[in-house]
């Protein structure tokens, strides 16, 4: 499995909130928040990690970290690089990305417990074009009425009809499918394809090119999208609101059991 990790954007919210590093260098439980991610992937070594060049070339010890983190990763990085999203993103790195194999494009930001095996032995059962791990039920970062990030409408068998970005398919937002930001695509081949048509057809939400977005082109043409949803626990560190809240719970819930 290829996994693409675009890790190219500003953190302008982390750095307002007085955060130095960049969003997938900040520290959560000792750790860089892209390690977290990484860490999903248990025996992964076609890691891709697309970067702007002028990251790399400001800060010192980017490369050495990541290279730390996974030493038989590919470090990808654009030249003047202009804020249009990750599927522009990964179609700019499209030269190191195989065709033959199939490949997940990861966000930067969150962290998931799960079993990867399983996914991958749901994948070959199931035998989809995409694939998109959602969690559903009680999240806190779910109780803000304003917090909603994109959503899947599945059929009877799990199977993806729509995809949203920032909304929920149902007023009870416990009861929706939210997408992770882990994104399969059955081979390099297809997600280019359908990246380049998410591009052609100006496919955007707020100005940018959302990899979610990418399988409503697939469903329009009869690809099958699975919705895996064997999720146990889920890290929303997206922004300095959602990384403060999350480190709110864990402290209060660890007192809790202290006390217990």
């Amino acid at each position: 499995m290829q996994i693409i990790i675009p890790i190219t954007g500003y953190g302008s919210r982390f750095k307002a909130a007085g955060f130095e590093d960049l969003k997938p260098f900040i520290e959560v439980h000792g750790k860089p928040i892209i390690e977290w991610v990484v860490k999903m992937f248990p025996g992964e070594d076609d890691i891709i990690f697309v970067c702007r060049e002028k990251h790399l070339q400001e800060i010192s010890d980017m490369k050495q970290t990541l290279k730390r983190i996974k030493a038989s990763a590919t470090i990808f990085a654009i030249k003047n690089w202009v804020k249009k999203g990750p599927v522009y993103d990964v179609m700019q790195a499209q030269s190191v990305i195989k065709d033959d194999e199939p490949v997940i494009v990861n966000y930067c930001d969150f962290y998931m417990r799960w079993d990867y095996q399983d996914f991958k032995r749901i994948l070959k059962k199931e035998n989809p074009d995409g694939a998109i791990p959602c969690y559903t039920g009680f999240h806190p970062h779910l109780i803000p009425e304003s917090n909603v990030y994109a959503s899947c409408k599945v059929d009877g068998n799990n199977d993806l009809i729509e995809i949203r970005e920032k909304f929920s398919f149902e007023k009870d937002k416990r009861k929706a499918f939210h997408s992770v930001g882990t994104h399969y695509f059955k081979s390099g081949e297809l997600l280019k394809k359908y990246c380049q048509k998410q591009i052609d057809q100006k496919i955007m939400f707020k100005n940018e090119y959302y990899s979610s977005l990418t399988y409503n082109l697939l469903c329009k043409d009869g690809l099958k999208t699975h919705v895996y949803y064997k999720i146990s626990h889920f890290c929303q560190w997206g922004t300095p609101e959602d990384l403060k809240e999350y480190l709110f719970w864990i402290e209060n819930i660890k007192n809790f059991n202290q006390e217990a």
